[in-house]
């Protein structure tokens, strides 16, 4: 039995991330996968778009098939 596992260097959205507060948010992918915690990563809304930002990713919980990513937005080059 395998465990099917992607790693990531960025953060894309799809434009489904959730507000939890100011700069606060919680993204929901389909799949397991890998990211660095605490470290400055790029986020984009899509995988052929520009970088508009960077996050810190505080929380990564599997389960049930899903990554839900828990990430604090740090900086912002652009509005998506």
């Amino acid at each position: 039995m395998g465990f099917s596992i992607e790693m990531n260097w960025e953060i894309v959205t799809h434009k489904h991330s959730e507000r939890l507060g100011e700069r606060s948010f919680r993204l929901v992918k389909e799949g397991y996968h890998l990211y660095p915690l605490d470290t400055a990563i790029a986020i984009q809304t899509e995988e052929d778009k520009a970088p508009f930002g960077t996050a810190i990713i505080t929380k990564v919980e599997w389960g049930t098939g899903r990554t839900t990513l828990y990430y604090e937005l740090v900086s912002l080059t652009s509005v998506n």
